[in-house]
């Protein structure tokens, strides 16, 4: 009867960790490059309970949440007539420095700072492949490699780069990234006034939101009539 409490409060943990990821989801609908976060769920394989005499047992059942990684898939692509929003099509992420070192995105929205440096809507630097990338002009244009000029004068490459295992990312924050093992890209076009958006599906995210609210409200129930059976067993046993 314990482990069915224990079952039942550990499925009531894992749907309200669940449910707190597809909420942070939903919040970035608008936010572009962003990338959703997955979630997977798994079997508790082992807990140690101590029994009265101290000696411990094994409880089987159970569950416990494990990060599922990032959903890759591209989001929706927005056309713009600012030159300044640039897009990837294909695999890769921009480059941008940051107080914490060299993160990554797809979020493609840049702008220009008060240097003329090319930075990102947080004031980071955009970084090519030369380092970071100055338009004094005002003008950039941007080829489907990458190549950035500042009017008519070439000025670096963007740079751009991919992982071998998408694994290896993480957030930092909003649509930023961090991860290691990362490779120049070549399975890329690059796509001037546009920007992508993010991949959240709002109705897919609500719909898994949905189904573990009924998970948890069906855990709640389990666990209340547990906790029903061991009060009656206890008045039945005192007298």
């Amino acid at each position: 009867m314990l482990r069915g409490l224990y079952t039942a409060a550990s499925g009531i943990q894992a749907q309200t960790a669940k449910n707190d990821i597809y909420v942070a989801n939903l919040a970035n609908i608008s936010s572009a490059g962003y990338r959703r976060s997955q979630v997977s769920q798994e079997s508790f394989p082992q807990s140690l309970a101590a029994l009265d005499n101290g000696a411990p047992i094994q409880l089987r059942g159970g569950v416990t949440v494990s990060s599922g990684g990032l959903d890759l898939t591209p989001g929706p692509i927005t056309q713009t007539a600012n030159d300044f929003d640039l897009t990837i099509v294909g695999s890769g992420f921009f480059c941008v420095r940051t107080p914490a070192g060299i993160a990554f995105t797809r979020n493609g929205q840049f702008q220009l700072d008060a240097d003329s440096v090319l930075v990102n809507r947080d004031g980071y630097p955009v970084l090519g492949v030369k380092g970071i990338i100055r338009i004094a002009s005002g003008k950039l244009k941007v080829d489907e490699q990458g190549q950035a000029w500042d009017g008519d004068k070439p000025v670096d490459a963007l740079r751009i780069v991919d992982f071998s295992d998408g694994a290896n990312l993480s957030k930092q924050a909003g649509s930023l990234l961090v991860g290691t093992g990362s490779r120049p890209a070549d399975d890329y076009t690059i796509v001037q006034g546009a920007f992508e958006g993010s991949n959240v599906n709002a109705l897919l995210e609500l719909q898994r939101m949905m189904n573990g609210f009924r998970l948890y409200e069906a855990n709640v129930r389990a666990l209340q009539m547990q906790d029903d059976s061991i009060e009656t067993l206890l008045s039945q046993a005192l007298g």
